[in-house]
Parts: structure tokens; sequence; C-alpha cells
């Protein structure tokens, strides 16, 4: 807990310095995505799978045309049903919060259509629960990703993109992700 919430603050506190640094006059601009994800959760030594959801909100600052520096922040949005070998188990997993820090290479393919690539550091959290009880567990770990950014005009476009955010200790977190973007 201690180590989610001084991450948290660290965040807003890089990300007050970057607002500081455009608001003088820096070239590069911010943007803002809010987007939705279908994540993955197995683990290979329980053999359990499940596929909860999550919120995402991702604050970036363009370094120059093809780099970018990149904060997120995800919380929960539904619970799924483990399944172990494949039949229900009774067990529900939910995503807790995450916080991550990522730099994103792009590159434009046409003047709307933007390909990326991300590699950062993320901090995961999932609950479990069933009728007796829940229990949370989390942990950080190298994240990894790809998509790509299609303009809407020239302050918003839609972003679709897969995400390996955990892969540690026989358990492993992906997902799909879309969101939509705005620049500022």
């Amino acid at each position: 807990m201690k180590k989610t919430l001084f991450a948290s603050l660290a965040a807003v506190a890089a990300f007050s310095f970057v607002g500081a640094a455009h608001a003088q006059g820096a070239e590069a601009p911010l943007y803002f995505e809010l987007g939705y994800s279908k994540l993955s959760v197995k683990s290979s030594a329980l053999a359990l799978k499940a596929s909860p959801g999550a919120i995402s909100g991702i604050a970036g600052y363009q370094v120059n045309s093809n780099l970018s520096l990149e904060g997120l922040l995800a919380f929960g949005a539904g619970n799924s049903e483990a399944k172990i070998n494949g039949a229900g188990s009774g067990v529900d997993i939910k995503v807790g919060t995450g916080v991550g820090f990522f730099a994103r290479a792009s590159a434009n393919v046409t003047d709307d259509l933007q390909l990326f690539g991300r590699l950062g550091w993320q901090h995961s959290s999932l609950k479990f629960s069933d009728p007796t009880g829940s229990v949370s567990d989390s942990g950080s770990d190298l994240a990894y990703g790809f998509g790509a950014n299609y303009n809407l005009s020239k302050s918003s476009y839609l972003q679709a993109s897969w995400m390996s955010y955990y892969n540690k200790n026989s358990t492993k977190i992906s997902g799909l992700g879309l969101s939509y973007g705005i620049r500022f």
C-alpha cells in the first residue's frame, strides 16, 4: 500500500513538473487517454484463467515526434469468475489499482495513422473473492506493449493496443484495450 501511494504521489509530482514546463513554452504537447481494457489473467501453477476489465487513464508528454513519456493509472471495471482447468471455480477476480510509467516510441505511417510501442514498469493488484471472503495480491514487473492511434482531428484520436502488464511467478496479466485520446 505504501509503495502504491508513493508511486501515485511521484506521478502527480512528475506531471506537475511537465505541466509547468509546458506552460513556460515547451514545444512538446501534452495528451490524455481514457480507455477500457479486457484483461487476461492466467496462472499456470493453478491452471487458472479469468478475464476481468479495467478502466485506465494515461497522461503523456511528447518529448519529440517519436518519443513520449507516460504515466498510467488503472482501476478494475467488473470482475470475472476464474476458470480452473476450464471449469467454474466460484472465485471471482477483480483488478485493483494499477500504476505504471512508460516510454513510448512512435512512428507515423500516414497523416492519420501512428504505430507505437511502450516499455516501462507497472505495479498491478488483483482481488480474489468467494463466499467465504477475499484476499488481495499485488506485484510489480516490466510492462510492454504496442498499438495504433487513428487521428479523428488534430487534437483527438482513437487507439487500439495490446499490453503485457505482469509476467512473474507463473502469473501473467495482459490485455487488449480501446482508448480515446486528446492532445492539448
